[in-house]
């Protein structure tokens, strides 16, 4: 019997690369939502295994209605993959209260609206794999990123939290966290994008990671991996000397 995967954010970027590297899996059916029906249209156009499903994750009702329309279509979901995402940029020194929720709203409740929905039928089916998009930004804050960083070290707690209570339900929780990826999320950042990597790139190193390989984290590309996971254990005056050199300059 084939396999369903869900993507939450299949519209664009990341999430719908990843929508057509399943699809191209013989044996997947894959379920796309976000909040463009257009994109979803665009993603899921000529390819029979893609269907489109527009879903707002920041209301938990409709994260219910969602999942049980994707069920009767589909019968079940074996992967989930949370890739919605509100990059949020934030002038230094400045903490606006919307910039937070709007960032928050979308890269965590979200999927807490979608996860809670989702345990049930998936541990009653005899289990599956939930997969959320964290960042490499969410190892350490970041400047001019406060919301967003804030939001993906969030997820990255609460993912470690899932994996180890929801396993044994047989419910496989993984994170992802990518490097900077080039999208439209991207396309109007004007800070330096080191090893900047394709949106079809990052999928290939996703679906490799989640289908084929027992890690919880996923995470690329390596070299930025390590420098992140680096500045996490260096003395603080050492790496807010080397963040600073992130802050915008002053006029």
């Amino acid at each position: 019997m084939g396999r369903t995967a869900w993507i939450i954010g299949g519209g664009s970027g990341i999430g719908a690369a990843v929508a057509r590297r399943l699809a191209g899996h013989e044996d997947f059916t894959v379920a796309i939502s976000g909040r463009r029906p257009e994109k979803l249209e665009q993603t899921a156009a000529g390819n029979p295994a893609i269907r489109p499903y527009p879903l707002d994750v920041t209301n938990s009702e409709a994260a219910k209605t969602g999942l049980a329309n994707v069920l009767a279509d589909l019968g079940r979901v074996d992967m989930m993959l949370y890739g919605a995402v509100a990059p949020v940029r934030m002038p230094a020194g400045q903490y606006s209260l919307a910039d937070f929720r709007t960032a928050f709203e979308a890269n965590y409740f979200g999927f807490v609206h979608l996860t809670n929905a989702l345990i049930e039928p998936m541990a009653a089916q005899g289990g599956g794999q939930i997969a959320v998009l964290g960042s490499l930004a969410g190892y350490y804050g970041l400047p001019t990123s406060g919301a967003y960083s804030s939001s993906k070290a969030a997820i990255m707690a609460l993912a470690q939290t899932m994996h180890v209570e929801l396993a044994p339900r047989a419910v496989d929780v993984r994170l992802v966290s990518p490097g900077y990826v080039r999208s439209e999320l991207t396309d109007g950042n004007k800070r330096p994008m080191p090893l900047l990597m394709d949106a079809d790139e990052a999928a290939r190193r996703i679906v490799n990671g989640l289908l084929r390989s027992g890690r919880f984290e996923v995470a690329f590309p390596w070299r930025m991996a390590m420098a992140m996971r680096l500045l996490r254990v260096l003395p603080y005056p050492v790496a807010f000397g080397l963040l600073r050199n992130g802050l915008p300059r002053e006029k």
